[in-house]
C-alpha cells in the first residue's frame, strides 16, 4: 500500500467512531489506499463521489461503476448532501474540499474509519498487517477464498488484475482488509483474525524504531482484536516474536498461531525453492497435515506470505487443501515483481519495493529470473526523509544487483543525496555508475545497457512504472536496428 505522510489533519471521528457512509466523498479517491475502499462502498450501493489530481485508469473504472469523479480539487466538488468527507494523510488541511467540509460541518474522517465501518458490517473481518508483504498476503487470501466460492469482500492496496481491482464487495461472510500502519491508523481497527506478516522499522517520520512499531502493534491487537479472535504471526520476524513474547508474558493475550520457516512455526515451510519465477515448498500444518505449495510469483518471501494466507484460511475453519490448490493460479498483486514486458530478449518487471528489506527480497527474486543474464535495477527513492533514514542500508541492498541506475522521486530528492547513495552502492560492492534524475532518461539508460538474457527491475513506490513504455520502446528500437 502507498505510504502516507505525517498526519496533517485531525479527523472529526475516531477510527472506532460511528461513520455515516451513506453519502461519502473521497479526497484523493484514486490513491492506492482510497480507491479500493471507494469501490467497495459503490458496489454496496452507497452513493460515492470523489476527486483526484489527475485522470487515471482507476479513476475511469470508478466512473464506470457510477461514482461521481472529478479531476482536480475544488470546494464545489463536495456534494450538498455529503455525510462524510474522507481523507488520507497525503492530503493537507488546506485542501479546498477539506476546508469546505469544515465550514459546512460535514464530518472529516480518515479512510481507516470508513474501512473499519465496512469491516464491521456483519462479516468475519480479517486484517492483514505488517511492514512488508501485506498487499501480497491479503491478495492471496482474497483470491483463494474467491476461487473457493466464498465470495469475500476485500480491500487490497494494489490491483489484482485490471486497474481498480483491489477492492470488491462480495456476497459472502468474509471481509479481507490490508490495514496500513504507516500513520498508526491500524490502532483502533477491529477484527476477528489478525495476520501480521512481519514487524520492522519503517516510516521514520512516524516511528522512532522497531520497538515503537511493536508497541503500536500491541496496542492495535489489544484494542481491536475481538475477545475470541486469533492472531497469526510470522515467527521468522524478530518483531513478531517480540510481540508474541509480550502478549504471553502478560498472560491475557489472544490465541496465537505462527507461520514461517522456523522450526517453532505451527505452519512451517520446508524444502523451499524459487527458480524461473516460481516458488515451491512443503507446508506442514499444526495437525500434521502436509501440502505441496506451488506459486507462480517469484521470491522466497512470497512463500512465507502464502503460508500466512493458508494459516488464516485454517484459522477461519475453511478448506486449506483447496486454498493451496487455488494459490497455484495466483498471478500476484500488480507492481510486486510483476511482468512489465519483454523485448530484445530483455524482460522487465515492476517492483513496489521502497524499503531496503523489500529491495533485497525483490532483487533476490529477480536473480532467479535472470539465470543466464544480469539484473539491472532502476531505483526511485520515495522521498528524501526515507532516503536519509535508510541510505546506508539501501546501499548494501542495491548492491545485490549487477547494475543500478538511480533516479529522482516524485516528491523530489536532492541530486547530492542520489550521488551519496551511488557511492554507498559502489562501496558495498555494487555498480551504480548512473545518476539520472529524469525518470524517462533513467529508464532509457538501463535499456541501452541491457543485453539479451538480462532482467530490468523498475523499482520504487512512485511513478517510475509509468516509464515502462519508454523502456520497451528503446528495446524495440534495438530489435528494429538488428533486423
Amino acid at each position: 500500500m502507498a505510504e502516507t505522510a505525517v498526519p496533517k489533519i485531525t479527523p472529526d471521528v475516531a477510527v472506532t467512531g460511528p461513520v455515516d457512509v451513506t453519502r461519502v466523498h473521497f479526497v484523493g479517491i484514486a490513491g492506492t489506499g482510497m480507491l479500493p475502499v471507494a469501490r467497495v462502498c459503490a458496489e454496496q450501493g452507497l452513493t460515492v463521489s470523489g476527486s483526484d489530481a489527475r485522470t487515471t485508469e482507476g479513476l475511469k473504472e470508478l466512473a464506470r461503476l457510477g461514482v461521481d469523479v472529478r479531476v482536480g480539487h475544488a470546494s464545489d466538488h463536495v456534494p450538498e448532501d455529503a455525510t462524510a468527507v474522507v481523507f488520507t494523510h497525503a492530503v493537507g488541511d488546506d485542501n479546498p474540499e477539506i476546508r469546505e467540509a469544515r465550514e459546512r460541518g460535514i464530518p472529516v474522517v480518515h479512510r481507516s474509519a470508513v474501512l473499519n465501518a465496512l469491516m464491521g458490517a456483519g462479516t468475519t473481518s480479517v486484517a492483514v498487517m505488517g511492514t512488508h508483504g501485506k498487499s501480497s498476503t491479503s491478495g492471496m487470501l482474497a483470491f483463494a477464498l474467491a476461487r473457493m466460492g466464498l465470495s469475500p469482500s476485500y480491500v487490497v492496496g494494489g490491483d489484482l488484475d485490471a486497474p481498480g481491482s483491489g477492492g470488491h464487495a462480495g456476497k459472502g461472510g468474509f471481509f479481507i482488509a490490508e490495514v496500513d500502519e504507516s500513520d498508526r491508523t491500524h490502532i483502533g481497527m477491529t477484527m476477528r483474525l489478525a495476520v501480521v506478516t512481519n514487524i520492522g522499522h519503517d516510516h521514520p517520520d512516524n516511528y522512532a524504531g522497531e520497538a515503537d512499531h511493536v508497541d503500536a502493534y500491541e496496542q492495535c491487537i489489544r484494542i481491536g482484536l475481538h475477545e475470541d479472535g486469533i492472531l497469526l504471526l510470522n515467527t521468522d520476524s524478530p518483531g513478531c516474536r517480540e510481540l508474541a513474547s509480550r502478549l504471553a508474558r502478560a498472560g491475557d493475550g489472544p490465541r496465537v498461531i505462527t507461520f514461517g520457516t522456523s522450526r517453532s512455526a505451527q505452519w512451517r515451510l520446508t524444502a523451499t525453492a524459487s527458480a524461473e519465477g516460481r516458488g515451491t515448498a512443503v507446508l506442514r500444518g499444526p495437525s500434521g497435515q502436509e501440502f505441496q505449495l506451488s506459486l507462480r510469483v517469484p521470491g522466497m518471501h512470497q512463500l512465507v506470505n502464502a503460508a500466512g494466507a493458508i494459516a488464516a484460511v485454517g484459522a477461519a475453519a475453511q478448506d486449506c487443501e483447496l486454498a493451496v490448490e487455488q494459490l497455484a493460479y495466483f498471478d500476484g498483486v500488480k507492481r510486486r515483481m510483476t511482468p512489465a514486458g519483454e523485448a530484445a530478449r530483455v524482460r522487465a518487471f515492476d517492483s513496489y519495493a521502497h524499503h531496503p528489506d523489500e529491495v533485497r527480497a525483490d532483487l533476490a527474486a529477480a536473480r532467479t529470473l535472470a539465470s543466464t543474464g544480469r539484473v539491472i535495477a532502476v531505483f526511485q527513492p520515495s522521498d528524501q526523509a526515507r532516503l536519509d533514514a535508510f541510505s546506508a542500508d539501501f546501499g548494501t541492498a542495491l548492491a545485490g544487483c549487477d547494475q543500478v541506475v538511480l533516479t529522482d522521486s516524485t516528491r523530489g530528492v536532492a541530486p547530492t543525496a542520489l550521488e551519496k547513495l551511488a557511492v554507498r552502492v559502489n562501496c558495498a560492492g555494487g555498480s551504480a555508475r548512473y545518476v539520472v534524475p529524469d525518470r524517462a532518461a533513467a529508464v532509457r539508460q538501463a535499456a541501452e545497457a541491457a543485453e539479451p538474457g538480462d532482467v530490468i527491475v523498475l523499482m520504487g513506490s512512485g511513478d517510475l512504472a509509468e516509464a515502462g513504455c519508454v523502456l520497451l520502446a528503446v528495446l524495440g528500437e534495438r530489435v528494429s536496428l538488428a533486423a
